[in-house]
């Protein structure tokens, strides 16, 4: 491949400078952010609104903060699960815990990994599959299909019960210390099971140390069948005392059944109405990998849109911080005039999949949206998890285009989508782990 010619170079620069529009843009963009300076007074003002033509109520209180950790998909979860709790017993502000669904997704991962490298011991280490499971053994993000998996093994429990801790809002530490041991724990693995000796009883050791870092780091989380009381007073001032376990909590109070949902996924690289099994993804030895059912865009848009106005807010994940402001709350793809400066990406949704230029990076809650007269849907209400301080209050308003084109997955209640019945039950198209469909939401 031939080298750049200093000569190129050259000719390269004054095409630039003789351009007096990109000149402009040299001279703006070398003293100033261009993410405040480009942007479009036009898309700043059509979304500058909190008009939206259907919202959930009540809306989620308070406004939640995952701070320095990547704990975003089960803040979306909670912030929809608690909607659905303020409503029934008419409560003005709910948190459920994140930190209490953090702590057994940090261990079941933790198991999860040490159990795939039994599996493949007999793979090299420099193996992809061996490296690739080495690369970040207890990442702090996840899908919907893994807290589906902890919910129903381990239940839920409201905020004020297992509250949040130094380490699971900073978690590089705890994060750090234990993937130190996993590693360790990974090589003992494979030389115990090469050398035909119990891996079983090793890992059950190795886990048990796993367990008391996290407990000394995360707190101590109730079992699953220990049973608390919860205590609140309802928007009349009446008190309220409900003695409960954390899966009694989660099947019974709230009532929800987290296996009775389905992810729906727009992957445009693969067919439409296929099961999308992702190899290796999960945090639940024996319980379901993830995998999502492909479809159409727009089957993602209708859905949420069905779902919203049955008055619940929709898990969904999508790529983040791309075409993000955080001053104004705005998510749109027209939001700044890079055109200007030259800038005009031509991928397809697919080809950024396949480029690896875009993937499913966040999680939020949709809890309304605005449809124009035709019943199309213009703007969506996004709930996110980053404080009051980023968005408008904690809020932000997403556009359609941007949806089309970097959203990619909407959780909704298998009930609505009886059309697809078969569909689910179709062979999987199994993905590698590394593919970005198997990215994880932080």
């Amino acid at each position: 491949m031939p080298s750049l010619k200093t000569e190129t170079l050259k000719k390269w620069t004054s095409e630039v400078l003789s351009n007096p529009t990109l000149s402009l843009a040299a001279t703006v963009a070398v003293n100033a952010d261009v993410q405040e300076t480009l942007l479009r007074r036009e898309s700043r003002i059509a979304n500058t609104t909190d008009v939206f033509s259907h919202v959930v109520e009540p809306l989620g209180a308070p406004i939640t903060n995952q701070k320095s950790s990547g704990r975003c998909w089960l803040f979306a979860a909670t912030n929809v699960l608690r909607i659905e709790l303020m409503k029934k017993y008419n409560i003005e502000k709910l948190q459920l815990s994140p930190s209490f669904l953090f702590f057994y997704d940090k261990l079941e991962k933790s198991n999860f990994f040490l159990e795939n490298i039994v599996k493949t011991a007999d793979e090299d280490v420099d193996s992809r599959i061996v490296q690739h499971l080495l690369t970040d053994p207890i990442s702090d993000g996840g899908q919907f299909g893994m807290i589906q998996n902890i919910l129903e093994k381990y239940g839920l429990v409201p905020n004020d019960i297992f509250p949040d801790t130094f380490n699971t809002t900073q978690s590089n530490r705890v994060n750090e210390l234990v993937v130190t041991l996993l590693h360790q724990y990974a090589q003992e693995l494979r030389e115990a099971k090469k050398a035909g000796k119990d891996t079983a009883a090793l890992k059950e050791e190795q886990m048990q140390r796993v367990h008391q870092l996290l407990t000394i780091f995360l707190g101590t989380p109730l079992g699953p069948n220990d049973e608390f009381d919860w205590e609140f007073t309802d928007k009349d001032k009446k008190f309220h005392r409900i003695k409960t376990t954390p899966l009694k909590f989660y099947k019974d109070v709230i009532g929800f059944d987290a296996t009775q949902t389905v992810s729906l996924l727009n992957d445009p690289r693969n067919d439409y109405e296929r099961v999308i099994h992702i190899d290796r993804l999960g945090n639940v030895v024996g319980a379901p990998e993830v995998h999502y059912l492909n479809v159409d865009i727009d089957v993602l848009a209708n859905k949420a849109i069905e779902q919203i106005k049955e008055n619940k807010a929709v898990f969904f994940g999508t790529h983040t911080p791309i075409y993000h402001h955080n001053p104004t709350g705005i998510i749109d793809t027209k939001l700044w005039d890079y055109k200007s400066i030259g800038f005009d990406p031509k991928q397809s949704k697919a080809d950024r999949l396949r480029y690896h230029e875009s993937l499913m990076t966040h999680a939020m809650a949709f809890v309304g949206v605005h449809l124009d007269e035709d019943g199309k849907p213009v703007r969506w209400k996004v709930e996110n998890s980053w404080g009051e301080e980023r968005g408008s209050k904690g809020y932000y308003t997403l556009t359609h285009d941007f949806f089309k084109e970097f959203v990619y997955q909407v959780v909704v209640d298998k009930k609505q989508i009886p059309e697809y019945a078969d569909a689910l039950k179709t062979e999987p198209i199994t993905l590698p782990p590394w593919d970005p469909c198997g990215a994880l939401a932080m």
